[in-house]
């Protein structure tokens, strides 16, 4: 049992975010390079847009078309209603084909063995009808935040990456991978890389899962920098995450709100916000998972609010990397407002809920 929390969930120092836009935009833009994956990667086709994603709001699975946002079906989760001292929160996770998902919902507080996480598959029909959601077998231990989650290309394997922060201490980061059918797991733990963990995992074929190396800057989780990207191969020996492959970036990448590896591994989606006097401007770039270059700017957003405090509280809860599809070419972000982006055009989507933020989406 673990309570869910994400990168877009933590309560980070606001102003300390200040330096992510400068940062990125200071980095060298490059063109775009060709990723060379595995060739049993089951990736959609090249430029397809994902047709339908996924909205948890509340108790309830919804799923809408992506090209304008129409609810296509619905789906209750089967749990329990939360109540003020034990919240219900649920998110999504996307599969590669874009019809499988995972539903991680925690229940509970924020103290070990306080709260409790629950894992859910659900499968989307071509024309978006959801089927019912059938519980997976999660066995971690007690009070360890999970920070994202991802099905293998293949449907038969789950990656999660989860934080250790409890006892009071520098924290640390593991990456469980389970097999869907029998719950049977493997552990990576960065027990002896404190201050380090990993973020949202991904999958670099049915063989081997990537995840972003955040390195804690001392602002409590987020903004952070990306060092690299850390490769754990099946056909290894689980164990130590500092055993595992790690892409080291020349430069580390700071004043990050949140990263997501793109399928096939070779690209990471960020994002970063800074806090002006009652505005805030958030910013999506593609960097290299080779070397944490700036690839493309995807959208730079700037908003206006009422009053300071709530430019710095948008700063945290609005903007966020959603999801990724099609190498990066497709993302769902909440960048002071819910939409995708095709290839660096914005389109607002529906699906997020009043005085409900962050958004919990994927596709």
């Amino acid at each position: 049992m673990v309570r869910l929390i994400t990168m877009r969930a933590v309560k980070v120092v606001a102003a300390a975010a200040a330096v992510g836009v400068a940062a990125l935009s200071a980095c060298t833009a490059s063109q775009r390079s060709p990723v060379s994956g595995p060739a049993n990667i089951s990736l959609p086709p090249s430029g397809s847009m994902p047709g339908h994603y996924v909205v948890v709001a509340g108790r309830e699975v919804v799923v809408r078309a992506s090209a304008d946002g129409h609810v296509t079906g619905s789906v209750a989760i089967p749990v329990p209603a939360g109540n003020a001292m034990s919240p219900v929160s649920g998110e999504p996770f996307a599969g590669a084909d874009g019809r499988h998902f995972v539903i991680v919902v925690s229940r509970g507080g924020d103290l070990p063995g306080v709260a409790d996480v629950t894992l859910f598959q659900l499968t989307i029909s071509p024309d978006g009808r959801p089927g019912r959601l059938s519980q997976l077998t999660f066995g971690s231990t007690q009070g360890v935040p999970v920070t994202g989650a991802a099905l293998s290309p293949n449907g038969r394997i789950l990656a999660l990456s989860l934080v250790h922060e409890f006892p009071a201490g520098p924290l640390y980061g593991s990456v469980e991978v389970i097999s869907v059918a029998t719950g049977v797991a493997r552990t990576w733990t960065g027990e002896s890389t404190q201050g380090y963990w990993p973020g949202v995992p991904a999958w670099a074929g049915d063989g081997t899962v990537v995840v972003p190396w955040w390195h804690d800057t001392g602002h409590g989780m987020i903004p952070a920098e990306i060092t690299g990207v850390r490769r754990l191969a099946l056909g290894s020996r689980s164990g130590s995450l500092a055993a595992a492959p790690l892409i080291t970036f020349p430069a580390p990448v700071p004043g990050l709100e949140s990263a997501m590896i793109a399928p096939g591994g070779g690209q990471v989606i960020t994002s970063s916000c800074r806090a002006g006097h009652h505005t805030a401007t958030a910013q999506v770039a593609e960097l290299s998972a080779a070397d944490g270059r700036l690839v493309r700017v995807l959208r730079t957003q700037t908003a206006r609010f009422g009053n300071d405090a709530d430019a710095a509280d948008a700063v945290f809860s609005q903007c966020q990397v959603l999801s990724v599809a099609d190498l990066g070419d497709h993302v769902l972000v909440q960048a002071f407002a819910f939409g995708r982006i095709d290839n660096g055009v914005f389109t607002s989507l529906p699906g997020a809920a009043p005085r409900v933020l962050p958004v919990a989406a994927a596709w």
